[in-house]
């Protein structure tokens, strides 16, 4: 652990911050939903998602996303209780990055999470 928030940390440093994209969500998606397409909305090749190793890094270790590498997308892992996650806070919303290794890149993801009876 220790050495991950370290790495995280060497990358903010060194400025190879590559994008940034935001998704918006329903709540209570069920596990497996699909959240986006990162390699499309990042531009990435596939090949790269795995020679690079990608990884989604989360500073306080939740695992509500998983990355799909063979098809660069984002699903649902766990089901994401709003008022578990955000309590009373709105909006409610996940924060992550995606960390390549050789060469090191960072990318952040921001995913909104909607309330079910929004009008």
């Amino acid at each position: 652990m220790g050495g991950q928030v370290l790495l995280f940390f060497s990358l903010l440093s060194l400025g190879s911050v590559f994008g940034q994209v935001s998704y918006s969500i329903p709540e209570e998606m069920p596990k497996g939903s699909l959240v986006g397409n990162m390699a499309k909305d990042f531009g990435l090749d596939i090949k790269r998602l795995k020679s690079g190793r990608a990884r989604i890094f989360t500073e306080d270790g939740s695992e509500y996303i998983g990355l799909n590498a063979d098809k660069g997308t984002l699903v649902v892992a766990k089901r994401i209780d709003r008022e578990e996650l955000c309590k009373q806070v709105s909006p409610c919303s996940l924060h992550f990055q995606i960390i390549f290794e050789n060469p090191m890149e960072l990318h952040r993801i921001d995913i909104v999470k909607l309330c079910r009876n929004i009008t």
